[in-house]
């Protein structure tokens, strides 16, 4: 009997294609959602003042939402089919940091217990699996990863140059604020993504013309890497979903005949 309740409940608990699955999906989502707008109003321990009193309301919601996540880590240790192997993985570490200090009283105090709260934030990336659409962003940002970081590369040393051409172009200004190349890389990062601190600004003429071109090559720098993981999504979204037959593989090239890793014929159907 145990045996199959337990089944039912792995259909319920790891399953978001069911019916009952997405109820209990959206159950845990919303009580994410809850315990995140309960910590958002919490003092931090650190200045929290002696007068300082925290609402009752907080304390009554964040026991209800502890009750929940509980349970929740209790479930998935019961009918997971390898509940070390869970314990160790990513999502089971989120899970076990946002119910530690229910088990482990040292650590229900302070400053300790405010960033183990974190993990309650941190759940919300385990329902992202479930979504198609966030499975479909992540094979696309690890498609253009490599491009991304060759870009982002080329950005890091363009800024560096401007920096210290910036710094060049100051240094004979009495009013000058950069004073070491660290300070013109700075300026740069701050002025390519349009920020705008104003805390470390060019007096020259020269230095302010720079200035103005390092904003404008800002646009178009922030735009290509969106650019890239656009043309992916469109590309693993284009991909073919049927199976082998074979080895099991999916996300073939669009229309194609023959599995991409044996080689055997696909079957018809949607692509």
């Amino acid at each position: 009997m145990l045996a199959g309740v337990r089944v039912q409940l792995r259909r319920v608990v790891l399953d978001s294609d069911t019916r009952a699955g997405r109820l209990y999906n959206l159950i845990i989502f919303g009580t994410i959602l809850v315990s995140v707008a309960g910590l958002m109003v919490e003092p931090h321990p650190l200045h929290l003042a002696a007068d300082d009193v925290v609402p009752a309301w907080v304390h009554s919601l964040e026991r209800a939402c502890l009750l929940v996540f509980i349970a929740d880590f209790l479930l998935h240790l019961w009918v997971t089919p390898r509940p070390l192997a869970y314990l160790r993985s990513f999502y089971g570490l989120i899970d076990l940091s946002a119910v530690l200090f229910f088990f482990v009283p040292q650590i229900s105090s302070g400053l300790i217990l405010w960033i183990f709260k974190f993990g309650r934030v941190l759940r919300v990336f385990k329902l992202l699996r479930f979504l198609d659409e966030a499975q479909l962003l992540g094979n696309a940002l690890r498609a253009s990863a490599r491009r991304i970081g060759v870009f982002l590369f080329f950005v890091v040393m363009t800024q560096v140059v401007l920096g210290y051409v910036m710094v060049v172009i100051e240094s004979g200004h009495p009013q000058t604020q950069f004073q070491t190349v660290g300070h013109g890389v700075y300026w740069a990062i701050v002025t390519m993504t349009t920020v705008g601190y104003g805390d470390v600004v060019p007096q020259t003429v020269l230095g302010r013309l720079l200035a103005a071109v390092v904003m404008l090559l800002g646009f178009g720098i922030i735009a290509i890497p969106t650019g890239i993981v656009t043309v992916e999504t469109i590309n693993q979204a284009r991909q073919d979903q049927r199976s082998c037959g074979d080895c099991g593989r999916t996300g073939h090239r669009h229309r194609a005949a023959h599995c991409d890793q044996c080689g055997a014929v696909l079957p018809l159907g949607r692509s």
